[in-house]
């Protein structure tokens, strides 16, 4: 079974209820490969700077190439090859005018761009093998453990922190809707404390109304939710610890990469101190997650299917994981498509705690794509028993928010 194509169609809409509170424009672009036995798989990107021109190379470099060699051609998108490199491997210029790469990735890295690229094409690469062979994705990476991945709401903030009851509002809804866990982001809880953006720290004041905040959220929610705050990357060593310290008594699930990640060693001394789980790696491949394990820098993994390289390179993730007796939870900054095929990979995943979903109160981002079931159930995605990720687009959905020069799928 011969890859034909890889397309790409970038879908754009409102987003309510975004990062902070407010309402926004986003983007998200699904990836198709097609193949000469007319079955094709469905995955998803995010429309970040580059990842639609790694999408465009990946289609005419493995344009020809066998669709179920999926490891194969993911490993040879990031890694490349030795001379004198595999039997059809492109070389030279290519007919849509890059330039084919052997030896290493395209970008002589394979984070990035280019890994988010790959991570789109590996998903619907997942979604066409399990149709070929008739069966769910999850069974192609060993079955599963549970039917379906708990879902963690990602809640950021009221639009107007200040307000107590909106809180606690959000707080409510969340859990009376039948989910049982959510985050926050702590750099937009308190915002209007902050009188220095260029500085990595956290006044007391920022602090205290930080505290009070999430307090309202935890009488609201009750003393057995789960509450998770993210931190994105903001803060120094000992604001992070400060804070941590300070929301000690509200039993939160994790604390959220406290400190910029490009350092394991800072987060290293977070977590020495925290009396919060340290949690990581949202836009990290494995070898990065290597680096923070060895370093003792974190307690809970954090991947995401866009951007570590797909479904089987999530599941080496959590089973990485595994063998540190460390949990996984999955980041999600996915629509419908990366959503389900992150639960396909949390339900093989032993150690799974728990993923992401941002979107809840932008309904599209969640429909553009139909399957048997509803995307959610009980807090959870179900998996199911259709075959491969068990969806199709929704034509009319996607036509509706079909961004300007783009063109449905035929």
């Amino acid at each position: 079974m011969k890859i034909t194509d890889i397309r790409m169609m970038r879908l754009w809409g409102p987003r309510h209820h975004g990062v902070g509170g407010g309402s926004t424009k986003i983007a998200k672009v699904v990836v198709r490969v097609d193949t000469d036995a007319g079955i094709h798989g469905l995955g998803e990107a995010d429309d970040f700077m580059g990842v639609r021109q790694g999408i465009a190379y990946m289609a005419e470099y493995f344009r020809g190439h066998d669709a179920f060699a999926a490891n194969r051609l993911l490993s040879q998108m990031l890694y490349g090859t030795q001379p004198p490199h595999p039997g059809g491997a492109k070389s030279g210029v290519m007919a849509n005018g890059s330039v084919a790469c052997n030896m290493c990735s395209p970008t002589a890295t394979p984070w990035g761009p280019v890994v988010w690229a790959a991570s789109a094409v590996e998903i619907a690469l997942c979604d066409l093998i399990g149709k070929a062979l008739k069966t769910p994705a999850c069974n192609l990476l060993g079955g599963r453990f549970r039917e379906g991945a708990r879902v963690y709401l990602d809640r950021s903030s009221p639009a107007d922190p200040t307000d107590l009851a909106a809180w606690e509002r959000m707080a409510g809804e969340t859990a009376a809707s039948g989910f049982t866990q959510m985050k926050f982001d702590i750099d937009f809880m308190a915002s209007e404390t902050v009188t220095d953006v260029w500085n990595r720290s956290l006044s007391l004041c920022q602090i205290n109304r930080i505290v009070e905040r999430l307090g309202a959220v935890r009488r609201a929610a009750g003393p057995d939710f789960e509450i998770c705050v993210d931190c994105h990357m903001q803060y120094n060593v000992p604001d992070a610890i400060r804070v941590a310290r300070a929301l000690e008594p509200l039993n939160l699930l994790w604390l959220e990469d406290p400190t910029p990640i490009t350092n394991p060693d800072s987060c290293a001394a977070v977590r020495e101190k925290s009396p919060i789980p340290i949690c990581v790696g949202e836009m990290f491949i494995a070898e990065q997650f290597r680096l923070f394990v060895d370093r003792e820098a974190c307690d809970i993994l954090h991947p995401d299917v866009l951007f570590c390289g797909g479904m089987r390179e999530l599941q080496r993730i959590a089973q990485f994981a595994e063998l540190h007796h460390l949990p996984v939870a999955f980041h999600g900054n996915g629509g419908a498509i990366a959503t389900i095929a992150a639960a396909h990979v949390g339900a093989a995943c032993r150690n799974f705690l728990g993923l992401e979903y941002h979107f809840i109160e932008t309904p599209w981002i969640g429909e553009y794509v139909r399957r048997d079931v509803p995307l959610f159930r009980d807090g959870q995605v179900v998996v199911g028993d259709a075959p491969g990720l068990g969806i199709e687009l929704d034509r009319e959905v996607c036509k509706r928010h079909l961004a300007a020069g783009e063109a449905l799928f035929d």
